[in-house]
């Protein structure tokens, strides 16, 4: 008869393998010359996690397939080359205003398509289901009068492989992810290539401000956000919505989809180190104080390393943590503030 535990039960193993690692880029600066030398060390450890270190986007090929009018703006969708024989849907969504706008890379969970974000939805019933998460968070902002550039995430809506997962509706994050591995990349590193690819061309364009950039995201896309905006300071303004916490007690510690995994990087750091890299640029946190997937309570815990990278540069005004009274959702007027601010 097999014992229901000790001896042979591996998590105590696995807590002190997470307490004994060295943290070797963790956020421990003490002056600005410290955070100087710290920054492009950890950007740079990060392309190399994500299997980006000796990739540059290719030369921009954008291809408009259709338009659509949506009253305030017009959404365009576009075939993006990302190199190596892929192709990415870009939707366009551009204001009726004058230009030029400023731009936002906005970024989709682990939704069934980009078409959540985009506020398309097949029925009153879904449609119901996702405003009430302000899930249509892509529309908001550009009926807002941002110009934002929206693509589809690598494993999900129209970019799947012949190998889908059971579930509500078809998804290869799994089998991507695995094979991405195989080949020394990640998943999430392809899905934040495809987002250096569209910001090539958002700033290629001439109704489109250079000096501006924003990026957002909720849960999956809240991941690939906060990863990209790490690793690309040309994005000026970032709002992380419904992912940030620890990797210890979400990643690790709930079942989570494979794309979520990068390998090695709890060697260096914690994911508030990773934030904590984004100083001095505006960054806000919106999470759900009874979010169920990323505890509330080490989203608090790891925001305390962000807050001291942003008194270090004396911008705490620039750094928020936004916690609304609900669960897994995004919070639109928490978002569009923020970029009312800064961006």
């Amino acid at each position: 008869m097999q014992s229901s535990g000790e001896p042979f039960g591996l998590q105590a193993h696995l807590d002190e393998l997470y307490a004994a690692q060295p943290g070797r880029l963790a956020f421990r600066a003490e002056t600005l010359t410290d955070f100087e030398r710290w920054q492009p060390a950890l950007r740079w450890a990060v392309r190399r996690l994500l299997g980006l270190d000796a990739r540059t986007p290719p030369a921009i090929m954008a291809a408009q397939l259709d338009a659509i009018d949506r009253g305030k703006y017009v959404e365009e969708r576009y075939r993006l080359a990302v190199g190596e024989g892929v192709h990415t849907p870009l939707y366009l969504l551009v204001p009726k205003g004058p230009p030029p706008f400023k731009p936002i890379l906005v970024f989709h969970g682990h939704d069934p398509s980009v078409q959540a974000i985009l506020g398309n939805y097949p029925n009153l019933e879904t449609a119901r289901e996702q405003l009430a998460l302000d899930n249509n968070y892509a529309q908001a902002l550009a009926e807002a009068g941002y110009l934002v550039g929206a693509i589809e995430q690598r494993g999900l809506g129209e970019r799947l492989t012949q190998q889908t997962g059971d579930g509500p509706f078809p998804r290869s994050c799994r089998h991507l992810a695995f094979e991405y591995l195989l080949h020394g990349r990640t998943l999430l590193g392809e899905r934040c290539w495809d987002g250096l690819c569209a910001l090539e061309y958002l700033r290629s364009r001439a109704d489109v401000r250079s000096d501006v950039l924003g990026c957002t995201g909720h849960s999956g896309g809240g991941c690939t956000a906060l990863w990209l905006a790490a690793i690309e300071p040309r994005i000026t303004t970032t709002v992380v919505a419904g992912y940030f916490c620890s990797f210890k007690a979400s990643i690790l510690a709930r079942p989570h989809c494979e794309c979520n995994y990068v390998p090695g990087v709890l060697e260096l750091i914690e994911m508030g180190d990773l934030a904590a890299s984004l100083a001095p640029r505006p960054l806000r946190v919106i999470h759900g104080r009874h979010d169920p997937i990323f505890p509330c309570s080490a989203t608090v815990a790891q925001f305390e390393i962000v807050k001291r990278a942003y008194q270090l540069h004396e911008r705490s005004a620039a750094c928020s943590l936004a916690i609304h009274a609900g669960g897994h959702a995004y919070q639109q007027p928490l978002s569009q503030a923020w970029f009312a601010q800064w961006l």
